[in-house]
Order: structure tokens, then sequence, then C-alpha cells
């Protein structure tokens, strides 16, 4: 740990970060936030590597970062839950986040919450977090560990922008949700690298490329777990299928 000079001018009241699930993007978070705090990693698989670390330690921690699919949050929240201190943060980091601050509030009502979506993971910010996006929804947050975790994301070099939950899954159903949508349909058909290319394909390649480093439970958190998605999804298939038909006729 190098940071505790920071965390002290900041009042930042954060010397351990445990981590719920050791998935891609749980992993990636111990790596990056090791020099920081002292990381903890809990999966039933036991898979933590370095970090691993049961769930009473884990979920002992100062800060407590859910890192499993949406479908798990109740399972995984209330094993946790006799565990966790009064004054532990739990930061949400789920691509969406009206459902999962609903469920945090039912689930651990008394525990002070951040609501943030890191717009990056293991494939986009391997080298540095330096200059990635971190979306903090103010409104669904407790202010004081909500201007705690602002302050440590900016020290990390992240971007953030500010919005409501509401806001966020709007725009992020067609950000993400019609994206991994298409990608999804683009690697299932096969879409593979040809000797004619045009940027155009080469970037529809990439995208269906992408989509093979994403897991079945982030595609499925992002395209049932957000209530907005569902029509955003019907509208492309609506356009696809009406210029369909006229090229047919």
């Amino acid at each position: 740990m190098q940071q505790n000079s920071f965390l002290a001018c900041y009042a930042v009241d954060m010397r351990t970060i445990g981590i719920l699930g050791a998935g891609s993007f749980g992993l990636f978070l111990a790596e990056k936030l090791e020099p920081y705090a002292d990381v903890k990693v809990y999966s039933r698989s036991g898979n933590g590597g370095r970090w691993s670390a049961t769930l009473e330690e884990v979920a002992g921690c100062d800060w407590l970062i859910p890192s499993v699919p949406l479908h798990a949050y109740e399972t995984a929240l209330t094993a946790c839950k006799p565990f966790i201190k009064p004054e532990t943060v739990i930061v949400d980091v789920c691509s969406v986040k009206s459902e999962p601050m609903r469920l945090l509030a039912e689930l651990l009502p008394d525990n002070p919450k951040v609501a943030t979506h890191p717009l990056f993971g293991p494939e986009s910010a391997a080298n540095s977090l330096e200059g990635h996006v971190m979306v903090l929804c103010k409104e669904a947050s407790e202010p004081p560990a909500y201007q705690q975790v602002k302050a440590f994301s900016e020290q990390l070099g992240l971007k953030i922008i500010e919005m409501t939950t509401d806001e966020h899954d709007q725009e992020m159903a067609v950000v993400q949700g019609l994206t991994f949508f298409i990608a999804h349909a683009l690697k299932d058909m096969g879409l593979h690298h040809m000797k004619l290319e045009t940027p155009s394909f080469k970037r529809l390649v990439h995208l269906a490329e992408l989509e093979t480093h994403h897991s079945d439970d982030l595609f499925q958190t992002i395209q049932s777990g957000n209530a907005r998605t569902a029509a955003v999804r019907q509208k492309f298939v609506d356009e696809v299928t009406r210029i369909n038909s006229l090229l047919n006729n």
C-alpha cells in the first residue's frame, strides 16, 4: 500500500477493500486497487488468487464491492450480511443501476451505499485506469461515502460523470444494451475476418470479437437488469424487420 497519505488528506476512512466475486472484473479490480488498500477477494470457487479470503474477512472490510451478476445479488449479500460492519461502505459497480440499488436498500438498509458504474474493464484498461470513465450516481448514494469514493476515483485518474440512476439506465439501454445485443448476434453468426475487408466490416468483426470476452452473466445483467433495454432491442428488431420486408417485396 502506498496511498495512506492521500486517503488521510481526503478523510477517506478506507484501509481494506473486500471484493465479493472472483470473475474477470473482480480480479481486475483487485489488481488495480491493491496499491491503495489491503484487498481481499471471496469466491465460492476459491479462485481469488493472492487476494483470497474468507467470506467473513471480505464482508468485514471498510469498503465492500459486490462483483457478482445481478441475479446473484440477493444470495451473495444475504450470506455476507451477518459479517458486514454498520459503517462498511457498499460500493456498487453493476452495469445497471436502478435495480441493484433497490436490492441494496432492501438487503442492507443501514449501510452507506455508493452507486457507480466503471465504463471500463480488463480489456480496455489493462494498462492504466487513467482517463477512463466512472459514472457516479449522487442521488442514490450517501453524501459522506459518495465524496470519499469520488475523491478516490479522481486520484486514480478516472474521468467522473455524475448522473441519476434513471438517466444512467436510459442511456446505457442504448450504449450497452443495444451494442451488446448486436455484438452477440454477430458473434453467433460466426462473423470473421475475410480476404476482402472494408473499414466498416473490420469494425463489425472487432465488435463480434469483443463480445467473446464478455461473460453470459454480464450479457444477461445488461439485457434483463435494465427495464429500459427491452424496448430498445424491440425498436431495433422492428427496424431491421421493416427494412428486410422492403427488400423482399
